[in-house]
């Protein structure tokens, strides 16, 4: 790798390291928060009710990514671009709030007059009513705390990025859900907390982001002329629609067409299976903004470098947690209740997916930072519409796997399809011999397990626990035998002084 004195790819390569290290452990920490709340709704609710309020959480997740008008990405995008020009980041971040403020109401409106309606056609459950009704209330927090928490991302300050937009809101939501829990209250009940929780991390996050940081919403100045915000974050909008199409219309879907018991099983399938989106989340906090950065000064070998390097580093941190959480699938699954363990097929081809996922690393927002924003939007949405064909002739005929396995060809096809446009439009391309020392390392890790799976004199989470250890023994040795990089070395050691 050039030194520091040619290029600035080493110094970028650190900040993403020591942002990734402070991401991991701040998401590993926000995973442990919502594993131990997804427990407790789990226990006190069952897989129908679960259901109900998963189909119900993930109409509101669609309607927040709605509501903001893709400004959350215009913010990554233009305050760095305008570093230097204070009055030009505050009017980025008015408009943006601004935005997403009337947004909120207008789509929470909707929701909440909409919610009788959205139920005939879906679940047909009375519950779900008032369940998105309440979710409605909680469509302004939401999506300002976004705004914040990407000033944050903006700024390459991934600690109080992670802390306004995840850690706070799943601290409170563990606390409000637990104490109405303990007292037995019901669904609504429940939801009254997360709207409570809600609230709370919105005040934490407007104080945090008041004395941490300089800037003050403000319309005034010329810079970003609307015009120009607008045209970059409106495509982006349409371009997250057609994300929800990939990424989230199967749960509607399975609710449509199957009973709330399965949106259950297959949305707490979904929850584990994003465990391994941690370390692409990690090394994504502040590549964004680095990328922007780059390519903004015709740095196009550095970047280049940086999205090959950064990939690599996704697929190896991912190979290690996908092969163990594959092969216990069902053991993991049961600890929520053995009501879930059904959804163990599910859960493995998701695995599949977050691992094919993860061979494109960065590649959708290396597109949005080289402005190729209707590229990406284009992607989206030919995915989407694929995901939701898919998603009608595999649950009509083979039911809850039907689904996942829809998930898999469009998850894969993107992933394929994305590192060919980066290749085509930029000149880049992540993939080289070097993925073959970690793909090694996951098929050795892989082959303990299952002599420790055969052999093993203990159950559930017994078996969990000795094969985690076992598992991350093996594939660490087998990297150390095959050879680590130089490069590899620095970031993990990175990683290793934040986590510490």
């Amino acid at each position: 790798m050039p030194d520091d004195s040619k290029t600035g790819v080493p110094a970028a390569l650190r900040s993403v390291a020591r942002g990734a290290g402070a991401q991991v452990l701040s998401l590993g920490i926000v995973r442990v928060l919502g594993f131990v709340t997804t427990f407790l709704l789990t226990q006190s609710l069952g897989p129908t009710l679960y259901g109900i309020y998963s189909f119900g959480k993930t109409l509101s997740s669609i309607a927040a990514t709605i509501t903001n008008l893709g400004t959350d990405q215009s913010i990554v995008r233009f305050v760095p671009h305008y570093g230097g020009d204070q009055t030009a980041q505050n009017r980025v971040f008015g408009l943006a709030t601004l935005t997403s403020f009337v947004g909120s109401l207008v789509v929470g409106a909707i929701l909440f007059v909409a919610a009788p309606l959205i139920n005939e056609y879906t679940l047909q459950q009375s519950l779900l009513v008032p369940v998105l009704r309440l979710f409605a209330f909680t469509l302004a927090f939401n999506t300002l705390i976004g705004c914040i928490s990407n000033v944050f991302r903006a700024l390459e300050l991934p600690g109080y990025q992670v802390v306004s937009g995840n850690i706070a809101r799943q601290t409170f939501r563990l606390f409000t859900v637990g104490v109405v829990v303990a007292i037995g209250a019901t669904l609504v009940g429940i939801l009254v907390a997360a709207i409570v929780a809600w609230l709370l991390a919105f005040l934490f996050a407007v104080w945090l982001f008041f004395t941490r940081t300089d800037f003050r919403p403000s319309l005034s100045g010329s810079r970003p002329s609307l015009s120009r915000f607008y045209n970059y974050s409106i495509p982006l909008t349409v371009s997250d629609v057609g994300s929800l199409l990939l990424n989230q219309i199967d749960i509607l879907m399975v609710g449509t067409f199957l009973a709330g018991r399965a949106v259950g099983i297959y949305n707490l399938s979904t929850v584990l299976s994003q465990v391994l989106q941690i370390p692409a989340t990690g090394l994504n906090t502040i590549y964004p903004s680095i990328a922007s950065r780059m390519y903004s000064n015709g740095e196009l070998e550095d970047l280049r470098m940086l999205y090959k390097q950064v990939t690599r580093w996704s697929f190896t941190m991912v190979a290690l947690p996908a092969v163990g959480l594959f092969l216990f699938s069902s053991e993991v699954l049961a600890i929520f209740g053995e009501g879930f363990s059904g959804g163990s097929g599910v859960l493995s081809l998701f695995i599949i997916a977050q691992v094919a996922g993860s061979l494109s690393g960065p590649a959708g927002y290396t597109l949005i930072m080289t402005d190729h924003q209707y590229l990406v939007m284009i992607d989206r949405w030919s995915a989407g519409i694929a995901n939701v064909v898919l998603n009608y002739i595999f649950i009509t005929r083979y039911g809850l796997i039907g689904a996942a396995f829809a998930t898999v060809i469009v998850m894969s096809a993107v992933s394929i399809v994305r590192i060919i446009e980066l290749w085509y439009t930029e000149g880049l391309f992540p993939l080289s011999l070097r993925y073959l020392k970690p793909t090694a390392a996951g098929v050795a890790c892989g082959l303990a397990l299952l002599l420790w799976k055969t052999i093993s004199p203990f159950t559930g989470v017994g078996l969990i626990i000795v094969g985690a250890i076992i598992g991350t023994v093996v594939f660490v040795s087998v990297l150390l035998v095959l050879g680590i990089e130089p490069d590899d070395r620095e970031f993990f050691s990175d990683i290793t002084s934040r986590i510490r």
